[in-house]
């Protein structure tokens, strides 16, 4: 247990009185550092799915069809139902939501309580996608936090699944997991936290605040794409049982402490003529923009979600027919800093602009980074902040 790392847990009251049977556990596991900070929240409040938020999953996939219909609110919390009924050739029908949002770095976080019925998948992971359909185009990156098999209640499935992004099942092109983890409870007696905190090159796994496993998740092997979040339950192994407790989760939350902000996200813009897609890969292999035309602009500026000095990185391509003489502006709390970057020659990577302090809620565009093209031909890639 010498690898484990303990955070402390923190109290919060409750809101409401709820059945013995549901109530939820009395704290949430504090972000893996006090540099974190509250950036999204779903607390499954009103009376429905809100569906301004959240996408139901509707595949067919192994033993159930999901259905948007067993995905219902109780007491304030998400509860997925299971069922025995015929639908689209399947003898059961599960349950899931999938935030509409898409997110990068950061912790994510759920409290859980496991379903009682036996044979079923229950999941909280991260996977670009809408909730149709698992195997669709676009996804690169699944973190898998915990898939709990319903037949066995005292362990973490837990790690990751890479595919190249094409559509099917075929896709899948790798898959590094973590050694099968046993908190030592059993996961349907009472609510508990899982976490999994991704950040540049690396993926922690947390357990009621214990980091239990870490896997490498390099920038240079594949894509950083963004994610959306599920919350899934779906009949997987006979024999299959229903009429026990629901699978419930509690409250959802995703904390950052950088930012970054990449071409095609959100916080980024451009100005000027001559933008055009480059086939040359940028940070985490992602495609890249490009302008060759004097005084045209990218700008990041990502909307802070907490005050606090911040360490500012552009990352450069280098490339023969590049800007020699980018010029590169930070606009921030602390003021205006003016960097020329030679693009044409050196190492492709993160360059350095120094340190600056950012407020909380500065969404304005002039408040971030500028890379204004002098001469050749400007990539626009990356920046990020990095709390400090």
């Amino acid at each position: 247990m010498s690898r484990l790392t303990k955070r402390r847990v923190s109290l919060m009251s409750l809101a409401f009185a709820a059945p013995a049977s549901i109530l939820p556990a009395p704290g949430f596991a504090d972000p893996p550092t006090t540099q974190y900070g509250l950036a999204w929240e779903e607390t499954f409040s009103g009376t429905s799915v809100d569906t301004s938020r959240w996408n139901f999953r509707t595949d067919v996939k192994a033993l159930s069809a999901q259905l948007a219909a067993n995905a219902v609110i109780d007491n304030g919390q998400l509860s997925l139902l299971m069922k025995q009924e015929n639908v689209s050739g399947k003898a059961y029908s599960g349950a899931g939501i999938v935030s509409k949002q898409l997110f990068g770095y950061g912790y994510y976080e759920v409290r859980a309580k496991n379903t009682t019925n036996t044979g079923w998948h229950n999941s909280f992971w991260m996977m670009a996608g809408d909730g149709s359909d698992t195997y669709a185009a676009g996804r690169y990156l699944e973190i898998d936090q915990a898939e709990i098999e319903s037949a066995d209640q005292t362990h973490i499935p837990s790690g990751l699944q890479i595919w190249n992004g094409q559509a099917g099942s075929g896709a899948n092109i790798g898959g590094p997991r973590c050694a099968t983890y046993a908190p030592g409870v059993n996961l349907t007696a009472a609510y508990h936290s899982y976490g999994a905190d991704w950040r540049e090159g690396a993926i922690d796994f947390y357990f009621d605040g214990v980091k239990y496993c870490t896997i490498s998740y390099s920038t240079t092997q594949y894509r950083q794409d963004p994610v959306n979040i599920w919350l899934t339950a779906i009949a997987y192994k006979s024999p299959v049982s229903v009429g026990g407790a629901p699978q419930y989760y509690d409250t959802v939350r995703f904390y950052k402490r950088d930012q970054y902000v990449m071409n095609g996200r959100y916080g980024y813009s451009e100005s000027g003529s001559g933008w055009q897609d480059s086939s040359v890969a940028g940070f985490g292999l992602l495609p890249q923009r490009y302008s060759c035309t004097a005084g045209a602009t990218s700008t990041y500026a990502p909307g802070f979600n907490q005050s606090g000095t911040y360490h500012v990185y552009i990352w450069k391509t280098v490339n023969a027919n590049a800007d020699t003489q980018g010029e590169v502006q930070v606009h921030s709390a602390s003021g205006n800093a003016s960097t020329t970057i030679n693009f044409a020659t050196g190492t492709s990577g993160w360059v350095d602009l120094g340190s600056f302090t950012f407020n909380a809620g500065q969404t304005n565009p002039a408040i971030g980074v500028t890379n204004t093209v002098h001469s050749g031909c400007q990539r626009a890639g990356a920046v990020k902040f990095v709390r400090v």
